[in-house]
Parts: C-alpha cells; sequence; structure tokens
C-alpha cells in the first residue's frame, strides 16, 4: 500500500497531494510545523539550505510515499526536518514539487539526493507549476508516472 505526505502553505501542494490521494484511494497526511510563522518569516528561513523546523510527528505505515511540497528558494523547512528524522528511511518515495519560479529540477534533485542520503529509494519526480496545477490534474497523463509508481490503475 501506499500513501501521500505533504506541506503546502498556499494550498497548490495540497490540492496536488489530495487529488492523487482521490484517484488512487490512498490515505493523505499533512506535514505539520510547530511553529506558526507569517509567509516573510518561511521566507527568510528558506534562504537556508538544509534548515529544518520542528514538525509534528507524522506516522508513515506504508512503504511507498508520495510527497507532495512547495519550492521555496534554496529550502524547504518543514520537508527538510520531515526528511531528516528518518521517516522515509527505507520507503520508497515519489516528489512531487509545486514552484513558481526558477531551478525547479536543481530543487528537486537536491531533495531527492537528501532523501537517498538518509536511506530512502526515490523512484520518480514531477515539477508542476503553480500557474499549470489546475491544468495538470485535470490531464489524466499527470497520473501515469504514479500509476506505475503505485502499481495500481487509476479509478
Amino acid at each position: 500500500m501506499a500513501e501521500v505526505l505533504f506541506f503546502s502553505y498556499t494550498g497548490n501542494s495540497k490540492r496536488i497531494a489530495d487529488a492523487i490521494a482521490e484517484r488512487f484511494n490512498l490515505k493523505v497526511r499533512e506535514i505539520v510545523p510547530k511553529l506558526s510563522l507569517p509567509y516573510p518569516a518561511w521566507l527568510l528561513l528558506s534562504f537556508i539550505p538544509n534548515l529544518g523546523v520542528p514538525v509534528k510527528e507524522v506516522e508513515v505505515r506504508s512503504d511507498r510515499v508520495v510527497l507532495c511540497f512547495p519550492k521555496w528558494t534554496f529550502n524547504c523547512p518543514p520537508v527538510t526536518s520531515l526528511i531528516k528524522s528518518g521517516t522515509l528511511r527505507g520507503r520508497r518515495v515519489f516528489l512531487i514539487t509545486t514552484y513558481g519560479g526558477w531551478r525547479g529540477e536543481q530543487y528537486l534533485r537536491g531533495y531527492a539526493k537528501m532523501l537517498e542520503r538518509r536511506g530512502a529509494k526515490v523512484e520518480g519526480m514531477r515539477l508542476v507549476k503553480r500557474s499549470e496545477v489546475e491544468d495538470v490534474l485535470s490531464d489524466g497523463g499527470f497520473f501515469d508516472d504514479l500509476e506505475k509508481f503505485l502499481g495500481q490503475r487509476v479509478k
């Protein structure tokens, strides 16, 4: 079985996580920071590579995880914290990152390396421009790689 984990500040990554969970009938869990900060503070923290912030414990029961999160400047501290915690060690992971600007591929590859250094196996990655979230979700092709990763047919 598989599950979907997500962190979302503006709602784009949550929309994608929810659509995947609904399409494949998967459990979806949110990565919740213990800190409640305004956006400018999160933006500032995102300039510090590899910085994590405390997050509430996320129980992962499946061997396959779809991880959805936004690209912030150089780092997404709640996701970095989850990865550093070892929660995803030994699991197969498919990464999906929403982004609006530049260097999305480099950012995604950096997270894939971070996961693999901590014992996860990254089996797929996908970038989604925030301006294209709705179009991507209405395109059945978006789910093809996930279908292979999950070993399930789309509903």
